[in-house]
């Protein structure tokens, strides 16, 4: 069960980027599967892969049979450099992750990614969300996007991050999501979950979340 802590360079500037990936077969056990990668909250806020739901996420896809790949944005954790004011060089963090995951001479101990599921939590869900996955098969995983925030979090590229999601992502938050209305949510994703009485930051309702998370990873076999 190969579990490894890596560094890589951001397609934009070469920031080094530290990313934790985790799988329960070696490649030479099983020689393909599908990937996840786990984008954390805000980093000024204390946003990084140490996070309730980042892990809640990462146990259950590698439970599952997933190569899990949790990163940590420029200037979070163990990653150089600083949080940027727009997240466009966050962009470039998660799509040089992605070029990572999938490039074949790369994660040689693990199984080769077939599909990819692009996933973010809060900040994390908002940079997923822009990003195209054309080289396999992907899907989008948005926990709790804070589509009532962007101005605060991208500033004058806010409008940029509130593109449409893709037409495979599922959204799920929290009815009493302090920064988000349920309504702007539902108004939003097309494919959405509201679960009652979690907030913004899920603590004691990771379980419930797990158990939605499930339910739609069994329509993507």
């Amino acid at each position: 069960m190969p579990s490894s802590t890596l560094f890589i360079k951001s397609r934009k500037d070469e920031t080094q980027l530290e990313i934790f990936v985790s799988s329960n077969h070696a490649r030479d056990e099983q020689q393909e599967a599908p990937g996840i990668i786990i984008a954390h909250p805000y980093g000024p806020l204390g946003g990084n892969m140490n996070n309730n739901v980042v892990i809640a996420l990462q146990q259950y896809f590698k439970s599952k049979g997933y190569v899990t790949i949790c990163m940590n944005f420029r200037g979070c954790g163990n990653s150089k450099g600083r949080t940027s004011w727009t997240g466009m060089p966050e962009r470039e963090d998660y799509m040089a992750v992605i070029d990572y995951a999938l490039d074949g001479n790369e994660l040689q101990a693990y199984s080769r990614i077939n599909k990819l599921i692009l996933c973010g939590y809060s900040f994390g869900a908002m940079i997923a969300n822009t990003i195209d996955c054309t080289s396999v098969p992907c899907a989008y995983l948005l926990i709790s996007i804070p589509l009532g925030v962007m101005w605060a979090l991208a500033t004058t590229k806010a409008s940029f991050f509130k593109k449409p999601p893709h037409e495979k992502s599922l959204c799920i938050y929290g009815d009493h999501d302090q920064f988000t209305r349920s309504s702007t949510f539902k108004n939003w994703c097309t494919d959405s979950i509201c679960i009652p009485d979690a907030d913004h930051f899920w603590m004691n309702f990771e379980s419930l979340l797990i158990e939605q998370v499930d339910h739609w990873t069994l329509t993507l076999q």
